[in-house]
């Protein structure tokens, strides 16, 4: 990909590019992280990025809302290209994205509903009945009916994930970005919350997902796409499919969770 034109289309699932990386490289100091990584994601799919702890995970989704700006290569969200943009542009860009942050990032002194219905207040001019319809329709959507004016403390750790989850979808984002969604949960609510985020999918059929993640049966459950990262660039992608039936000792290695194999710690 990196010498030819942008695709038009994700090679592993035929249909169209929401999200493309051409070429991008980035490193802070003297430690590369991206090595010339080219990543198709694919609009309307849920597309889970997988690897070791300092592959470029987090780094490769910083870039796709600029927040962080490669040192060279190419990124595009859907027509608009990313490395082009002034600050100023790509603070519009970003408005399309909803974000489910690890440890849900809930404002401590917000109620639920209150925190859900803060991007619309920040963001949009919408009278108050239409936020709290908005708010209520997505808060009985995740599970939190019921919930609405407890406090993030007064909340389980699987429940703080369901409003992430809830504030990210309240603006009808375009994208939405999930960083390790299962972490710190429990095997039932991480299979809880595996479902929420299917249901998630199949309830909006125009969202295109990313997700960084470990939780490798989380990851084989939800995704359309999955790619492998390694040392700064894509190694692998395909379908679930793909990656559970490869006799490649790097998905082998990483699916089994070995220490044995080409990946060393």
């Amino acid at each position: 990909m990196s010498t030819g034109e942008r695709p038009d289309v994700d090679p592993v699932t035929g249909h169209p590019a929401a999200i493309v990386y051409q070429d991008v490289w980035k490193a802070f100091g003297p430690h590369q992280i991206l090595r010339g990584l080219d990543l198709v994601v694919p609009r309307g799919r849920v597309t889970v990025i997988i690897g070791r702890s300092g592959t470029g995970k987090s780094v490769t989704i910083k870039h796709v809302m600029g927040l962080l700006r490669p040192d060279k290569g190419r990124i595009w969200v859907g027509d608009d290209e990313l490395t082009a943009m002034s600050d100023r542009e790509l603070r519009r860009v970003r408005l399309r994205f909803g974000i489910v942050f690890q440890q849900a990032a809930l404002f401590d002194s917000m109620d639920v509903f209150d925190n859900i219905a803060f991007p619309l207040r920040e963001h949009e001019r919408l009278k108050e009945a239409q936020v709290r319809e908005r708010v209520m329709a997505l808060i009985a959507q995740v599970g939190l009916r019921g919930s609405e004016r407890k406090v993030p403390s007064e909340l389980s750790g699987g429940m703080r994930k369901r409003a992430g989850l809830a504030r990210a979808l309240v603006r009808s984002p375009e994208f939405l970005l999930y960083d390790e969604p299962t972490t710190g949960l429990d095997p039932i609510l991480t299979a809880a919350m595996d479902k929420l985020i299917a249901d998630t999918d199949a309830a909006h059929p125009d969202l295109t997902s990313l997700v960084i993640s470990h939780d490798m049966h989380a990851v084989l459950s939800i995704a359309h796409k999955i790619v492998m990262l390694n040392e700064g660039v894509v190694v692998h992608e395909g379908t679930p499919d793909y990656f559970t039936s490869s006799d490649d000792p790097l998905i082998r290695q990483f699916l089994a969770g070995s220490l044995d194999g080409p990946m060393k710690v």
